[in-house]
């Protein structure tokens, strides 16, 4: 068989195999390759098929036309004694239908296959699971159906998940390697990704997935959580929405997402400032300090003494207390904003409701007894009373 009639024979042959995995997909998770880290939801495999398809057509012709091209000069150089031709021959009919045919058939056979992936990775089952995300400088929030919100994404085991995608401020792009899953979010528009991932793979707060482990599948992997980035470059703080993936089984996560809901819920009004005040800072140290720090926006450290001085600011409407400044500039920031400070920040209007704000200023009025890196309570203040031990 000739070169050309293997090269045609195996990528048909390839092409076969990924029509059938665009169609179907593959739950199994698949151990990581040269170029693909694990494969772990339905469309990875079809993923990493085409790569593969494109990758050795790529192989293949580097090798041919490097061989060719030394062959060639070695054969053909020129030699003490040789004459000079001028009558070389313009064309070859034959060669030039080669060159042109055969690249056009495997260019169609990769069209096909990717256009037929494409559709599916594109379009969502009817049954998704939805999951509104917003991107923001610097974080992700991920908003479930019951109200329930988290800054890593938790999803259902063997179901399908479609992310309802909008950003607040400038371009972002999720990325989630080991579902073979990108999309940019652009601000002012919708976008969405769906995806499957069939086996659990992590559980809330346990140690994130190994790299280096080879397949993310059985009891002994059922701590190990997939990664979660933004592609594209949104300022400073764009390492800082690095994130995780945890897929629960339907049971955990139904559990999980009740318990996400309500968990302040349950904290009594005098302990939401350590508590609650913690996990919600958590949010905002991407842009906010604690030991005076110029960032993105003011600092909180003396935030109290700097409204109580400065009663009216920005276009100059008045508010009434400091709580109430706090509060403004929360649901609504642009009101207030604070001289040499941009109008960048966006509203945490139905993310964060009434308990959770005042979670926000019991914790502004407590500062000194968290610590000002890690926004947690300091040691020696007791966990459960917020007092000193």
């Amino acid at each position: 068989m000739s070169m050309t009639h293997q090269i045609l024979a195996h990528t048909a042959s390839q092409v076969s195999a990924l029509a059938a995995f665009a169609q179907t997909g593959a739950a199994e998770p698949t151990a990581p390759t040269f170029w693909m880290p694990v494969g772990a939801s339905t469309i990875s495999q079809g993923v990493d098929h085409t790569l593969d398809v494109i990758n050795w057509i790529c192989y293949v012709f580097f090798a041919l036309v490097v061989g060719l091209t030394v062959w060639f000069v070695v054969k053909y150089r020129h030699r003490t004694g040789d004459k000079f031709r001028t009558d070389y021959p313009t064309h070859n009919t034959p060669l030039e239908i080669t060159w042109s045919v055969i690249p056009t058939i495997i260019v169609i056979g990769i069209f096909v296959v990717g256009f037929r992936s494409y559709l599916d990775i594109y379009t969502a089952p009817k049954n998704a699971f939805d999951i509104k995300v917003t991107a923001q400088k610097w974080a992700w929030s991920f908003q479930y159906p019951n109200g329930a919100t988290s800054d890593d994404l938790y999803i259902p085991a063997g179901r399908p998940v479609r992310l309802v995608l909008r950003s607040s401020d400038v371009l972002h792009s999720l990325y989630i390697p080991d579902f073979r899953v990108k999309r940019d979010i652009v601000p002012g528009r919708y976008t969405y990704a769906w995806f499957q991932c069939d086996f659990p793979t992590g559980q809330p707060g346990k140690t994130p997935r190994d790299p280096n482990a080879k397949v993310v599948s059985g009891p002994e992997d059922d701590a190990q959580a997939h990664r979660l980035f933004c592609t594209e470059y949104c300022g400073t703080g764009h390492s800082k929405m690095n994130r995780y993936v945890y897929v629960l089984d339907e049971a955990s996560f139904g559990q999980w997402m009740t318990d996400q809901s309500q968990w302040m819920d349950k904290i009594p009004e005098e302990e939401l400032y350590f508590k609650a005040g913690p996990k919600i800072f958590a949010r905002c140290q991407q842009c906010h300090s604690l030991d005076g720090t110029v960032g993105i926006g003011p600092s909180w450290k003396g935030i109290i003494e700097r409204v109580k001085a400065y009663p009216i600011v920005g276009d100059g409407k008045e508010y009434g207390t400091w709580e109430d400044y706090v509060r403004t500039s929360i649901l609504v920031p642009g009101k207030y904003v604070v001289p040499t400070y941009g109008n960048v920040m966006p509203s945490f209007k139905g993310q964060l409701n009434d308990k959770a704000i005042d979670a926000v200023l019991g914790y502004m009025q407590q500062l000194e007894k968290f610590d000002t890196k890690t926004g947690k309570l300091k040691a020696e203040f007791d966990p459960t009373t917020g007092m000193k031990k």
